[in-house]
């Protein structure tokens, strides 16, 4: 492909689709000799596509980290005015049909797959456009051979090119793609294509598979999340999305805790409206999915680890960079987490353990991110309400103790209270004087400050819930851009009750 690049900076070298068995010689030799594609290169034992990548230091377009796979237009749509040629050509350009180009066609279409970088993650992705298979060698989470296919049937129409040396059929023509990046130019190579993603997660991915890459399950590993035993980052083999992988250890007690709240985050995999992050997989030691947890309770014995993944969120509300948002960004990341726990509360749920590291921020969108094992006791914290330990005895209301943990997240967009803070009578006192201190500095709007107010309630009688929460003025600035986006969902039907509820006030 063309560099707009300063000549003096030279291109980082990124790939090579050579031949990898006597038809594919024979064809890219074929292809050479006739219509001589600038980046097509051969040696005395190889002949392949060199691919690079512009390295200077402007901002790219994705279209630069696209290439289109395939037999170019025949002769027929020559004629009739389609003459793009695909950057990686498989077929001789004949000004007439022959039969080797016939041959040729037969498997390979005419724009036939895609290689891209994901635009989040930064991974290889080919991408079918044809309903002709492609063979991706040890491609699967097995490691057995996938079937990539863009007919409307196909299970997998897409599949990131996750090892250094992949080998890729098109019908009995055999190649091998392979990553050429330097070790020299590795560094330079990441932040060309870090600076170029839209949704850039800094370190958490290396753009060049290693030789010792690991898979669990349907996601290619990568690192682990700083100040997480836990939580790992990876890319989903299948489509190249970022992805979090979770450990969860099975014991017999939780169990029925862990099933139902599993079981919950599974049904909110394609629901992005209703505020709940859901979950995309889940599997356990042996390779299973459903995992042994989800089997009656003999089989969890034996199986000591289940996992599950879900999308990998930007930030959270303990790191995310809150001063460069407008006022109305940041009103409705707090709206969409208050959705998300009316929600929960709708379906008689309570979550239990609401952190600002739980409140997640994922494709410019807010979402509460569920527990999946229960908490054995409250440690002492400011997200624990102050009956927690005013009374051991007392029988709590989980949804006010949510309503409270949910109001305190929603302070370290603004300020940093101590995480580890009991609150008492003293450190409550200081909380309020604090938070009507960002009020009066503009900080926190008059109509958020009341809400707040009532959220973080002494008493839990006089909190509202998060139904009665999101019928609060508070919201009035970013309820129409919310609605437009909402309708036919939840949000939209509680959006609607606060607009009647505001005419009849202006009627009376």
């Amino acid at each position: 492909m063309t560099s707009t690049s300063n000549p003096l900076v030279r291109d980082l070298n990124y790939f090579v689709l050579s031949a990898a068995n006597p038809a594919a010689i024979h064809l890219l030799s074929e292809i050479q000799s006739k219509s001589s594609p600038p980046t097509l290169h051969s040696g005395e034992e190889t002949i392949g596509y060199r691919i690079s990548i512009p390295s200077h230091n402007s901002r790219q377009d994705e279209a630069c980290y696209k290439w289109r796979v395939g037999a170019g237009p025949s002769p027929a749509i020559a004629k009739m005015g389609d003459i793009f040629v695909p950057e990686i050509l498989l077929c001789p350009q004949d000004t007439s049909q022959t039969p080797s180009s016939k041959t040729v066609r037969a498997y390979i279409k005419h724009i036939h797959a895609v290689l891209f970088l994901h635009p989040q993650s930064g991974a290889l992705v080919l991408r079918s456009r044809s309903n002709k298979p492609i063979i991706y060698e040890q491609g699967d989470i097995h490691d057995q051979d996938v079937e990539i296919c863009g007919g409307p049937d196909s299970k997998v129409k897409s599949c990131v090119l996750r090892r250094r040396k992949n080998y890729l059929q098109f019908g009995p023509y055999r190649f091998l793609l392979e990553f050429t990046v330097s070790h020299q130019d590795r560094g330079r190579f990441s932040k060309t294509i870090d600076r170029s993603l839209h949704h850039r997660h800094h370190k958490l991915f290396s753009f060049i598979p290693s030789t010792d890459i690991e898979t669990l399950w349907n996601v290619w590993l990568h690192r682990k999340v700083p100040n997480s035993s836990s939580l790992q980052t990876g890319v989903h083999i299948y489509t190249g999305q970022p992805v979090a992988v979770k450990t969860l250890h099975n014991k017999i007690r939780g169990r029925r805790y862990m099933i139902d709240q599993i079981k919950l985050a599974s049904r909110y995999r394609d629901k992005a409206d209703n505020g709940i992050l859901g979950i995309l997989d889940v599997w356990c030691e042996h390779w299973t999915s459903p995992p042994c947890l989800l089997k009656p309770s003999s089989a969890v014995i034996q199986c000591r680890t289940t996992y599950f993944s879900m999308p990998l969120a930007e930030q959270n509300f303990l790191h995310k960079r809150w001063r460069k948002l407008d006022t109305n960004t940041h009103l409705k990341y707090l709206y969409q987490t208050l959705c998300g726990l009316a929600e929960l509360h709708g379906q008689g749920i309570v979550h239990g353990n609401i952190q600002p590291g739980s409140l997640l921020i994922y494709e410019q969108r807010a979402y509460v991110s569920l527990c999946m094992q229960r908490p054995d006791a409250y440690d002492p914290s400011i997200c624990a309400a102050p009956e927690v330990w005013l009374d051991k005895y007392r029988e709590l209301d989980e949804t006010k103790l949510d309503i409270w943990a949910l109001a305190i997240s929603w302070l370290f967009t603004c300020l940093r209270p101590p995480a580890d803070l009991m609150i008492t009578r003293h450190s409550y006192k200081h909380l309020q004087t604090t938070l009507k201190s960002r009020r009066d500095k503009g900080r926190v709007s008059e109509p958020l400050f009341d809400l707040l107010q009532e959220m973080l309630a002494w008493d839990p009688c006089n909190r509202p819930s998060a139904i009665e929460a999101l019928n609060h003025k508070a919201w009035l600035p970013v309820l129409p851009r919310i609605a437009r986006k909402a309708r036919g969902s939840r949000t939209r039907r509680l959006i609607q009750a606060v607009e009647r509820r505001e005419q009849r006030a202006k009627e009376l």
